[in-house]
């Protein structure tokens, strides 16, 4: 699982290099989709890797995700500098409004794994339990019918 946040915080290295390259050159529209490209991919694997290790991270790997979810703020508050510099205040409200809806699905996709991994701690408990006590029982049992006959 290191490994899936270390992508993630490459990536996010990657998305600020272009940021950085965004700025010197000033307005170049090629740039600024490959960074939105670059900065949803970021998201992605943000998202995917919490999807995939909700409510199960070691403290190391919690920590790294906090520090990821920063920096995409971080980004976002870049682009949106970057867009209003270029007059292109209109796209920005575009991504902002595609990764919103995007944020919702995702939010409630960890929610439900999070229902759905409860659930089954839950039903593991019961099954174990039952057992405990079949075992039990059929333990009483042969101790009855050892002792008797």
């Amino acid at each position: 699982m290191i490994g899936e946040v270390a992508a993630v915080l490459s990536a996010l290295k990657a998305l600020n290099d272009g940021i950085n390259t965004i700025r010197e050159a000033g307005k170049n529209a090629h740039g600024l989709s490959g960074i939105v490209g670059k900065w949803g991919e970021s998201q992605e694997k943000y998202n995917e890797v919490e999807r995939a290790r909700a409510g199960k991270m070691s403290y190391k790997e919690a920590l790294a995700m906090e520090s990821a979810k920063r920096q995409l703020l971080n980004f976002d508050r870049q682009l949106k500098d970057i867009c209003l510099m270029q007059g292109q205040a209109d796209l920005y409200a575009a991504i902002k409004n595609r990764m919103e809806e995007s944020r919702l699905a995702h939010e409630k996709e960890v929610a439900r794994l999070k229902i759905k991994r409860r659930e089954f701690k839950k039903n593991a408990n019961l099954v174990l339990g039952l057992f405990v006590v079949w075992l039990f029982g059929m333990s009483v049992l042969y101790i009855i019918v050892k002792f008797t006959i």
